[in-house]
């Protein structure tokens, strides 16, 4: 039996310091970055196989992929979410995040 796993953006104030999930941030480290005051925090993505997103997330997409593909990091001219969950849905049809 395959496992579906999610993918979800969440805002940086809601991920924990230690996430029970994957996390990604911005240049998709999974090391969580400091910012410096006037910096604005980051995109994060992460993925779980819980049924349940952690508050504040945003699903992207799911996959059973295993073991699960980094998320593709938004291209530079998509600075908004919605712009992003396009990008990404695309990603995962094009197979490389899905099952093939």
């Amino acid at each position: 039996m395959s496992t579906d796993y999610k993918y979800f953006a969440i805002p940086l104030e809601n991920v924990p310091s230690a996430p029970s999930y994957t996390a990604w941030y911005a240049t998709w480290s999974k090391e969580r970055p400091v910012l410096e005051p006037g910096m604005p925090p980051p995109m994060v993505v992460g993925v779980t196989a819980d049924s349940t997103l952690p508050d504040g997330a945003i699903l992207l997409g799911t996959t059973s992929k295993d073991p699960v593909p980094p998320p593709p990091p938004p291209p530079p001219a998509v600075l908004d979410q919605p712009a992003y969950q396009r990008s990404f849905t695309e990603w995962l049809a094009s197979g490389r995040g899905a099952d093939e």
